[in-house]
Parts: C-alpha cells; sequence; structure tokens
C-alpha cells in the first residue's frame, strides 16, 4: 500500500477536494483500492463520504480501537474511509500527554495491519501541526503540498517544506513529491505566484483551474466532480496531475 499525505499549514487551499476527487479518480479510473483519512477535526472528508456514527481517527489514536473496527465502506466502491470527529481534539492532547506510548508511530503501526487490504492510502491532514499530523507523515511513503497562488500559501508551502525534513528524523524514507497549486488563473498575477514558488520548492506541472461553480454543486450534493461535471478544467486537470503523480513513481 502506497500511502500520500495531502497537507498545508495553510486552511482554504482546497486539500479536501483533491482529496476527495482523487480517490474518485483511483478508485474508478484506475481500479485501485483506496482508504481515505480523514486527519481533520471538521470531518470534511467524513461529510463528503456520509459517514455513519461510530469508531473514528481518535479512537485509534487513544487506543480505544483497531484500525479494522473503525474502517468504513463508503457509497462507492473501492473506497474505504477511518472517519474523523471533534473527538480528534481532544485526543491530540491525549496522545502528547501519554508518555507511556511511542507518540509518533501510532498511525503507521495501525495502517500496517490492513496495507495488504489497499493499493493506496489518501491522509487528508488539517491546516496545522499537531500529533496526528505528525504521525501521518511518519506513516506516508508521499507527501504532497497543495496550495494556492498567493503570497500567503507560498508563505505556507516554505514552512512545510522545513517541517517535512523535520519529520525525516522518523521517517527518513518520507519523499517529499512536491507542491500541487490549486485555483490557478493564468493570470499575470498567477504566473507570478508560480514564478516565486518555483523559486522555493518543487512545483508540479499540472496547474489545477478553480471550476467553482462545478466544484461547489458537487460539494453540495457531496458527489464527486466526475459524476458532476467531468469535463469541467478541475476534473481534466486532475487527471492530468494524477498522469504526473503516478508517471514519478
Amino acid at each position: 500500500m502506497k500511502t500520500f499525505s495531502i497537507i498545508n499549514k495553510k486552511g482554504g487551499v482546497g486539500k479536501t477536494t483533491i482529496t476527495v476527487n482523487l480517490a474518485y479518480a483511483l478508485a474508478k479510473s484506475c481500479d485501485l483500492r483506496v482508504l481515505v483519512i480523514d486527519n481533520d477535526d471538521q470531518g470534511n472528508d467524513s461529510q463528503f463520504f456520509q459517514s455513519e456514527e461510530g469508531l473514528t481517527l481518535a479512537d485509534i489514536l487513544v487506543g480505544k480501537a483497531g484500525i479494522r473496527d473503525a474502517v468504513q465502506h463508503t457509497r462507492y466502491d473501492g473506497i474505504d474511509l477511518v472517519a474523523s470527529s471533534s473527538a480528534l481534539l481532544d485526543a491530540n492532547v491525549a496522545v502528547i500527554k501519554d508518555e507511556d506510548i511511542v507518540q509518533h508511530t501510532i498511525l503507521r503501526e495501525s495502517l500496517a495491519q490492513v496495507e495488504e487490504a489497499y493499493d493506496v492510502c489518501l491522509i487528508d491532514n488539517p491546516p496545522t501541526i499537531n500529533a496526528s499530523v505528525i504521525n501521518a507523515l511518519v506513516a506516508s511513503d508521499d507527501v504532497i503540498i497543495v496550495t494556492t497562488p498567493d503570497i500567503y500559501g507560498i508563505r505556507g508551502v516554505s514552512q512545510m517544506v522545513e517541517y517535512i525534513e523535520a519529520i525525516r528524523k522518523y521517517n527518513p524514507y518520507l519523499r517529499y513529491r512536491g507542491c500541487l497549486i490549486n485555483k490557478f488563473s493564468s493570470t499575470p498575477h498567477g504566473f507570478r505566484c508560480l514564478y516565486m514558488l518555483e523559486k522555493v520548492t518543487p512545483v508540479f506541472r499540472t496547474r489545477i483551474r478553480y471550476t467553482k461553480d462545478k466544484l461547489e454543486a458537487s460539494a453540495e450534493e457531496r458527489r464527486s466532480i466526475y459524476e458532476y461535471s467531468p469535463n469541467c478544467g478541475f476534473a481534466r486537470d486532475l487527471v492530468r496531475f494524477l498522469e504526473e503523480l503516478l508517471k514519478g513513481e
């Protein structure tokens, strides 16, 4: 099983939108078995997949449940979910306070129990650095920073790259694949931000256009963009990104 962390300390860059639609593309177009882990207490992935009440990532982190008990089947064949809830906030605090456990390897050890059941795991991380994010990066093979083409996004990327380097102390095999630009527009400002980003970090060639109306409508209906508008700019760009990502393996 290949595990990817989708991350940025800045909020509003579209990590969840990228994650859920990438999961759909991997399962439907590539015929892969996908596990999505919602690592954000806001639970947006969980809402999209219409998760049921039950065990969540918080229960795994504090040792109340094993990952096999927390995995939920979604309405999509080939996509399973470990859901999140507001309880993840308390779980992060509990993990930090527990001196009797190795705090940063909980998720890695949990995923090892189900690695034969899936081809790909996507971890959608919150816009912060906490115990569950450390666990996600330690458990991951690759990390992708998603950002928007603006000055605040660029600053967040620089900080995130430094943090990824620091995490290699615990996961020397963690590979930073690069920065994925989301909500891109072919304007002088957009290209100026692209140039600034390329000076500080590797950037994927594919840039994801922001098809605002289609994305908002598909999110409201809790449908993937490929079900709602498969030919819109976002959908086509994400396919190109997936091809670029897989070619880099």
